[in-house]
């Protein structure tokens, strides 16, 4: 993993996913934009459908938005989409489970690979493979995190110190605080902090106070929020 980019995504309020249907590069250019402004550092554009992601990623890489934050793909689940993935160059990639397909492809590629995990053994499996490769593992996605909570974090970061654990499924304003109270939790990953229909529609003012709002919730900023368990605000359609 490299160290800067493995930080971008650790300390980062949360890690807004999106979906590419529906959206050009302009709208997209326009919410980086907006998240660059409001001290968001990463955004991940998930691959459903592949081919549509690396139309759309490829045409913000010409444009001078693509500088301002770390852009990755997500949804990368075998070597033929990493290595399509790898030749748009974003900053990672992101996958819903570890595959050691996809580490080698990234390995090469010299991209940051961020797996999903869920048990010790996936965890397990993950150091191994990445000593294996001469690398050493800071951030995971923890997938999925329904119905899970920062109890079972805590057990994880107990027996693996030093890695941070991104929860994706169901991460929502409404659960942010309850998260983010735990230190070895990095960004929560999802398309539900701001709405997709948002970006679609242009609602520019919309979005960005959708983003103060979940940023000051995420650095807990004086912002009252209700009490939620994890499982709070869950919808299909937010694992990365």
């Amino acid at each position: 993993m490299i160290p800067s980019v493995c930080r971008t995504i650790a300390d980062a309020p949360v890690l807004p996913t999106l979906h590419p249907d529906h959206l050009d590069e302009d709208a997209v250019c326009s919410y980086v934009r907006l998240m660059y402004e409001e001290q968001y550092a990463a955004l991940e554009i998930l691959c459903r459908p592949l081919e549509s992601a690396l139309r759309l990623f490829r045409r913000i890489s010409r444009r001078e938005e693509r500088k301002l934050i770390a852009l990755g793909l997500g949804t990368i689940t075998s070597a033929d989409a990493a290595k399509r993935a790898v030749e748009a160059r974003p900053d990672f990639i992101v996958s819903p489970a570890f595959s050691r397909n996809v580490l080698r492809v990234a390995v090469v590629a010299g991209i940051t690979y961020v797996p999903g995990v869920f048990t010790c053994q996936d965890v397990q499996d993950v150091l191994d493979a990445f000593e294996d490769e001469g690398l050493g593992v800071e951030v995971l996605k923890l997938c999925p995190a329904n119905g899970v909570g920062v109890d079972y974090v805590q057990m994880l970061a107990g027996c693996f110190p030093g890695i941070r654990f991104c929860p994706t499924g169901g991460m929502s304003l409404d659960n942010l605080a309850y998260w983010r109270e735990c230190p070895h939790v990095g960004a929560p990953m999802g398309s539900l902090f701001v709405p997709q229909e948002l970006l679609e529609n242009g609602n520019w003012t919309e979005v960005r106070q959708r983003l103060r709002q979940v940023r000051d919730v995420a650095l807990s900023k004086n912002v009252e929020m209700p009490e939620a368990s994890p499982d709070s605000g869950r919808k299909s359609g937010g694992v990365a």
